[in-house]
């Protein structure tokens, strides 16, 4: 995240999740909490078997006299190489994390630290899961980072509790208005320059924008006339040029809709951290609910998925790219 971040205001009445048995993976979807029905834009995608605590809730309120920060974002979690984090992602299920297809470079042993704000800490509600399979979606294009979203499927189920939990997916027509106040979560740099990653989970505030104003907000600013941003992202800007940065990319831009949290978005990219003047681009996630569902039918099917692209480009001809944090050598185009 770029420039100083605000805290997020603390969500009224959000109930503390209780923990929930290990459930046998299946792509039906959850039936809802007893006594509790879920609208149609707020079912998460999990497993099957016995009713799970409901997506999209988190526990904000004062524990033990002190602000619970840890439980602001439950469903946040850091995709890792070697240890080292890379880009963000979201739980949607005790099996399933969704990210951008861009922070898959290949053939990499992967992992995800769950439960935790201080990226660098291990309490003892961490969790840190091997990726067992990648699926990228079919038709990303590297060069406009159209379709940029991916699964990962986790080595095993995690169970549910107040640091872990996971996040609702809209429905196929659910649409967020232009003007909706949402928030994004990462560890991404803090300065467009910096060496070292933060900590401590940042987050920010992003109010939502129309895709033609986006556009032409792109357009004026870069003096080009081609799209940029196309079917399938979103906008999101703030006043004072906060926004997500390198390290940040696949982390989730979630709206609070009827008292749950819903993911709308998936860090994408941008022109630069905190541009003037320009919103930074995010893959809708409304577009892509059936692909996901798709998806984990067809592993849950298969049993195992073995879908990975090659290394893949990090830097484009404008440079218009959020991209993972690789320390070190950094990946070049082909």
């Amino acid at each position: 995240m770029s420039r100083a971040i605000p805290e997020a205001p603390s969500a009224p009445g959000h109930p503390k999740s209780p923990k929930i048995p290990v459930p046998t993976l299946s792509p039906v979807l959850p039936t809802p909490t007893a006594g509790e029905a879920l609208e149609s834009s707020q079912k998460p995608v999990n497993g099957g078997g016995p009713p799970q605590a409901a997506c999209g809730h988190r526990t904000s309120r004062i524990v033990g006299g002190m602000p619970a920060r840890e439980r602001k974002w439950p469903w946040q979690v850091s995709l890792q190489i070697n240890d080292q984090h890379i880009c963000g992602g979201s739980l949607i299920g005790p099996q399933w994390v969704l990210t951008a297809a861009h922070c898959i470079f290949g053939y990499e042993e992967y992992t995800v630290k769950l439960g935790v704000i201080f990226l660098r800490s291990n309490p003892k509600n961490a969790m840190v899961i091997p990726v067992r399979d990648i699926v990228c979606h079919s038709h990303y294009d590297v060069r406009t980072l159209s379709n940029d979203i991916a699964l990962a499927l986790l080595a095993f189920s995690v169970n549910y509790s107040s640091s872990i939990q996971p996040v609702c997916l809209p429905e196929k027509h659910f649409e967020a208005n232009a003007g909706t106040r949402c928030w994004v979560t990462g560890w991404g740099q803090t300065t467009e320059n910096a060496s070292v990653l933060p900590d401590v989970l940042q987050e920010t505030e992003q109010i939502l924008l129309h895709r033609k104003e986006c556009n032409q907000r792109m357009q004026a600013k870069l003096r080009f006339r081609r799209t940029l941003v196309r079917k399938g992202m979103i906008c999101g800007y703030h006043e004072k040029m906060k926004s997500p940065c390198k390290g940040d990319s696949g982390g989730p831009l979630v709206c609070e809709f009827n008292d749950l949290w819903v993911q709308v978005g998936i860090v994408s990219w941008g022109v630069a951290c905190g541009a003037t003047g320009l919103p930074e681009v995010y893959t809708d996630v409304t577009s892509y609910k059936d692909w996901v569902i798709d998806q984990v039918i067809k592993v849950s099917s298969c049993g195992s998925a073995g879908f990975f692209f090659p290394p893949l480009c990090l830097v484009l001809p404008l440079g218009i790219l959020v991209t993972p944090w690789l320390p070190g050598p950094q990946h070049s185009c082909f």
